[in-house]
């Protein structure tokens, strides 16, 4: 049998072979992904992935923790029992595990992901006590700021920004400063936790830096105007009392997702 005839392009020199497969377009960012299979389940992978569940699932366990550090912290019980209590723990474990969903979804699973659900946190214990006791303990205040505190020097040591720290921390003490003297030049509109909760806040916005501080703080203290706007008008008297610790957390809270 005789060898068969050996095939040979007819093709001159940078003539494109139509017989050959063409791919059209771009290929697609996950090709090669899909061809490699799904990512090796290393302990980083995993703890990436769980962080958010656990933490949401810690929120909704959070309620009756943090309805009674709140009534310790003042001393009587903050609603009565049976339906209205379960209520109350139903709507402030709800609003925590949300609120920390959200975070999640601003800021990932970082150190400052961390100080944003302790604030959420305890921030819905403070605005608890502040709604039926119209007080801000210094103790639940203090707890604030502290576990912020821890979370933002996790996040100094782990990201190296020790400048953003330094200045969270003198934007604290600055604010502190200010809000007290606010409250001694008229101490019927302010009372000792307002001003500790606006340094306690200031922590958290300093460590977006002085503009995160400032948008932080102009949120913060116009949402409490325009309450303290409302409340005057409904009551029909311009020196009525209101607690402003739900209007400043809120403001605050708000201003971080945009910093």
């Amino acid at each position: 049998m005789g060898r068969s005839p050996r095939r040979s392009s007819r093709l001159r020199p940078g003539t494109a072979d139509l017989g050959a497969p063409v791919c059209r377009g771009s290929v697609p960012p996950n090709f090669f992904s899909v061809i490699a299979g799904p990512p090796a389940l290393t302990p980083e992978v995993l703890v990436v992935s769980m962080a958010p569940w656990a933490l949401g699932a810690a929120g909704l366990l959070a309620g009756p923790a943090l309805l009674r550090l709140a009534e310790r912290t003042v001393g009587s019980p903050l609603t009565a029992r049976g339906l209205a209590r379960a209520v109350t723990l139903a709507v402030v474990s709800t609003v925590t595990a949300a609120l920390c969903w959200v975070g999640w979804l601003r800021f990932g699973t970082t150190p400052i992901w961390l100080a944003w659900s302790w604030a959420c946190a305890l921030g819905c214990g403070l605005v608890l006590t502040d709604l039926r006791c119209r007080r801000l303990p210094f103790p639940l205040v203090t707890a604030f700021a502290g576990g912020g505190m821890v979370a933002l020097l996790g996040a100094a040591a782990i990201e190296e920004r020790w400048a953003q720290l330094g200045f969270a921390c003198g934007a604290a003490v600055v604010v502190f400063a200010l809000a007290a003297l606010v409250q001694a030049w008229a101490p019927n509109h302010t009372g000792g936790g307002d001003t500790a909760l606006y340094g306690a806040l200031a922590l958290y916005l300093g460590w977006f830096g002085l503009e995160g501080l400032l948008r932080g703080l102009l949120m913060a203290s116009g949402l409490t105007a325009v309450v303290a706007l409302v409340v005057a008008v409904c009551s029909r008297r311009m020196n009525s009392q209101f607690p402003a610790g739900p209007s400043l957390l809120a403001g605050a809270l708000v201003s971080m997702l945009f910093a």
